[in-house]
């Protein structure tokens, strides 16, 4: 009886370490140095945001962490671009009106032909010039911040897209980012070094409330510490 209670606790050892091997973030792992060992960039930009470009000889998952739950951003990226870009037109649009204003064309005209002469500025015109200034600078800060949002726009898009595996209405889709950090030993030049891969879920639901089905997904891959 004992040799049999012991043999039962072998084999659902057995099991459940066969369960750990093939879990969901452990076959991305491999997948992943898979893809890379096959130099197969098709399959590794289907699930990898990020590539590596050193040879790895050999590698170990070590610990895969608890995990994390975040508001997915994608919505709210959406809607930061498209205040700023309607912020960037009205300045834009204040600008041209100040500038047409023929109480201050003249003056603009006189302001420019100073600064191509690298001139003092009159004091008469000193106005002038600090304004168009002002709006020069907002409209170079409005432009960045334009840039930079658009940017986080779509790189979040391409993670979603990975995620669900679709593209189109991505932006309206809301719930939640899950984020694990793997713990490997890579063997890169024959040296085992530690590195930290993160994987990203994204768990969505669309308006009508139907659930997107989901995958992870590599986000980062780098020297751990």
């Amino acid at each position: 009886m004992r040799e049999r209670t012991t043999a039962l606790a072998v084999a659902l050892g057995l099991a459940v370490a066969g369960l750990a091997c093939s879990s969901p973030e452990k076959n991305v792992v491999n997948q992943y140095f898979g893809a890379l060992r096959a130099n197969d960039q098709g399959t590794l930009t289907s699930f990898a945001m990020v590539a590596f470009d050193q040879t790895v000889d050999d590698f170990e998952v070590v610990s895969v962490g608890p995990g994390t739950k975040t508001p997915a951003t994608l919505p709210d990226l959406v809607k930061k671009a498209a205040e700023l870009e309607v912020q960037q037109k009205a300045n834009e649009k204040e600008y041209r009106a100040w500038g047409n204003d023929l109480a201050v064309y003249p003056k603009l005209d006189q302001m420019r032909a100073v600064r191509a002469k690298d001139g003092k500025m009159p004091p008469a015109l000193q106005p002038t010039a600090d304004k168009f200034d002002a709006y020069q600078a907002k409209d170079r800060e409005l432009k960045k911040a334009v840039s930079d949002a658009r940017a986080a726009v779509e790189r979040e898009q391409r993670n979603v897209a990975l995620s669900v595996r679709q593209s189109d209405g991505i932006e309206t889709l809301t719930g939640d980012v899950l984020s694990k950090d793997v713990d490997l030993n890579l063997t890169i030049g024959g040296q085992v070094k530690p590195y930290v891969m993160t994987l990203r879920k994204y768990e969505l639901t669309g308006s009508t409330g139907t659930r997107m089905v989901a995958r992870w997904v590599v986000e980062s891959l780098v020297p751990k510490g």
